[in-house]
């Protein structure tokens, strides 16, 4: 009988544990992330390669094209032993080039992000290509310059700076102020205030009454 409760007592403890072992042991579902690629607006050619990157670690390749059409791709990102991708960006770059999306990790997640560089027809000023305009200031006298990139969408403006203007006249001087105290009255106030302090010391000590001899 003290077999049978032994067994049965395994039994139960077993079946305790097992969910627990179950999910512990389960493996990580990886991460896919798919969806179209353009450069300028166009189409990028075959072969095109496609990086993701977590905490700026290259975590997963491809290339372009993926199964389902042209200029696309997908890619399953893994979770090594020992470390925790969850809710963490990635970010991606085309042909080395890092574009504009980023994404988040999510164990067993299957999103769609299609990835782009530049917008517009092949990056062309005035044709909707221009992502972001930065503008700077160019010394005096320099000349207006403007700088396109179709890689990144990024339009510089230069542009200069007037000529420095003539100083203004100096203004009114202004009011006398008020003459200061002399310092030989503040220094006879002092004086005074000192000698009546030792003459209050003076009598405080003449009105103490002396005490009597102890008894020897």
């Amino acid at each position: 009988m003290t077999k049978m409760r032994l067994l049965a007592l395994l039994a139960v403890v077993a079946l305790v544990l097992f969910p627990t072992i179950a999910i512990a042991q389960a493996p990580v579902q990886p991460c896919r992330f798919y969806g179209t690629v353009q450069v300028n607006g166009a189409d990028v050619a075959d072969d095109t390669e496609i990086q993701a990157l977590i905490d700026g670690n290259v975590v997963a390749t491809t290339t372009t094209p993926a199964v389902y059409g042209p200029s696309s791709y997908a890619l399953l990102i893994e979770q090594p032993e020992g470390v925790d991708y969850a809710g963490k960006a990635v970010t991606f770059t085309i042909a080395g080039t890092l574009a504009a999306q980023t994404g988040n990790w999510t164990m067993g997640g299957n999103v769609k992000l299609d990835l782009t560089i530049g917008q517009g027809d092949g990056g062309v000023p005035g044709g909707g290509g221009i992502t972001d305009v930065k503008v700077t200031t160019l010394p005096p006298g320099g000349n207006a310059t403007v700088n396109y990139n179709k890689t990144t969408g990024v339009l510089t403006l230069g542009i200069p700076t007037g000529a420095t203007g003539a100083t203004g006249a100096a203004g009114a001087t202004g009011a006398t102020g008020e003459p200061g105290k002399s310092a030989s009255n503040v220094m006879g106030i002092v004086a005074i205030v000192i000698a009546a302090i030792a003459l209050i010391v003076a009598v405080v000590v003449m009105l103490r009454k002396p005490q009597a001899p102890k008894a020897a």
